[in-house]
């Protein structure tokens, strides 16, 4: 199964409002990068969603690491 943010989430066992305040951004904003609606807007994010996941950025954004 391929790694996304809402499974690698899951796995890690936080809620969408405990990865984003981890994160430091919204849950709607965690949410909307979960449906792909949205990506997030600074590097940096994306970074802190790797350390707090520990999941390498690249599997948890493949559009924008793998295009």
């Amino acid at each position: 199964m391929r790694t996304t943010l809402r499974n690698a989430r899951r796995t890690a066992g936080f809620s969408q409002g405990e990865l984003a305040d981890a994160v430091g951004i919204t849950q709607q904003a965690v949410s909307k990068h979960e449906l792909a609606t949205s990506m997030p807007g600074h590097f940096s994010t994306i970074r802190l969603y790797e350390r707090a996941l520990n999941v390498p950025a690249a599997d948890l954004f493949p559009d924008i690491f793998n295009s």
